[in-house]
């Protein structure tokens, strides 16, 4: 399993969520403000699989990827 960590901006979430939820993945979610670029973003956290990590690594730039250990 890989933990991915990305952000989207704020206006394109919902889409994100549904494409997510079709591919049968459940994210957790945070609304935040970069004080450094000045805007707000989505950051989504996930753990996936590899197959599936590799789906979101071609979608979008990710901001953290790494093992996931319990």
């Amino acid at each position: 399993m890989i933990t991915l960590i990305y952000h989207i901006p704020p206006d394109k979430k919902q889409e994100e969520l549904q494409w997510l939820r079709d591919q049968k993945i459940f994210p957790a979610v945070e609304d935040y403000y970069d004080w450094i670029k000045e805007k707000n973003f989505c950051r989504f956290g996930i753990i996936v699989s590899p197959e599936q990590a590799l789906t979101i690594k071609l979608r979008h730039n990710l901001d953290q990827q790494k093992d996931y250990f319990k």
